[in-house]
C-alpha cells in the first residue's frame, strides 16, 4: 500500500493499519471524495454519532485533517503527545474557547483542512441534530468553503461488528461567501450557515440511504 501521508509518520501509520481493517471488517466505503479540495483551507463538516468518528473521517479523507478535541483528553500524557503529533487542537467545552477558535482559524488560513462537527456534540440517538453557529463563524472568519459529509454506520458500530457497514459520503463544497450581506446580523449569518450545512448533510443521507 502506498504511503498516504508521508509528511506525518504517525498519521500515516494509523492510515496504513486502520484503513484495510475497516474495509475488511466493516465494509468501509467512501464516495464523493473527488469533491475534496486538493489544496487550501476547508472545513470538513460531518454529523457526529460516536467517539471514534474523527478516526473514521480522517481515514476517509485524502488530506491530513486538523481537529478539535476536548481538553480532558490532553491530560493523559500519552494521548497528549499523540494528539499534538496528529494536529489536534485542545478545546474547553461548555464555554466559548477563544484560544481554540483562533487556533482553528489559523489552521484554515494556513491552507489546511479542519474537521468540524456542526451539531456541536455527539448525537445520543444517531439521528441528525440541529446545526450550531460555530461552523458558520469559522467559515466566515477564515474565508474558506465548507465540505459537507454524511457518516453512516458509526452509531453502535462495535456491536455485532461483522454485520456493520460504514459509509462516508462527501458532497460539493459550500461557498460561504454567498451568505455575506449587510442586511443580516452576524448571529443570523452564522445560524443560517449552520442550518444550511446540516440541510446538505441530510440531503447526502437521503440520497444514499433513503
Amino acid at each position: 500500500m502506498p504511503r498516504k501521508f508521508p509528511e506525518n509518520s504517525i498519521y500515516n501509520l494509523i492510515y496504513t493499519v486502520g484503513y484495510p481493517l475497516l474495509r475488511t471488517f466493516l465494509g468501509f466505503r467512501v464516495t464523493g471524495v473527488e469533491s475534496f479540495p486538493k489544496a487550501g483551507g476547508v472545513i470538513v463538516a460531518v454529523n457526529h454519532a460516536a467517539n471514534y468518528d474523527p478516526v473514521l473521517v480522517g481515514l476517509a479523507c485524502p488530506r491530513q485533517l486538523a481537529f478539535l478535541a476536548k481538553i480532558e483528553l490532553f491530560r493523559n500524557p500519552v494521548l497528549r503527545a499523540l494528539f499534538h503529533r496528529i494536529g489536534a487542537i485542545p478545546l474547553h467545552r461548555g464555554a466559548a474557547d477563544s484560544g481554540a477558535l483562533r487556533a482553528a482559524v489559523d489552521v484554515l488560513k494556513a491552507g489546511r483542512p479542519l474537521l468540524l462537527f456542526p451539531e456541536g456534540t455527539r448525537s445520543k440517538t444517531g439521528e441528525l441534530q440541529k446545526g450550531r453557529r460555530g461552523v458558520g463563524m469559522l467559515a466566515v472568519r477564515s474565508g474558506v468553503p465548507i465540505l459537507p459529509a454524511y457518516l453512516s454506520g458509526s452509531f453502535h458500530m462495535l456491536r455485532n461488528i461483522f454485520n456493520r457497514r460504514v459509509f462516508i459520503h462527501f458532497g460539493s463544497p459550500i461557498d460561504t461567501g454567498r451568505y455575506l450581506s449587510p442586511r443580516i446580523s452576524v448571529k443570523e449569518l452564522y445560524r443560517r450557515i449552520g442550518d444550511d450545512t446540516m440541510a446538505r448533510i441530510k440531503e447526502l443521507k437521503n440520497a444514499n440511504h433513503g
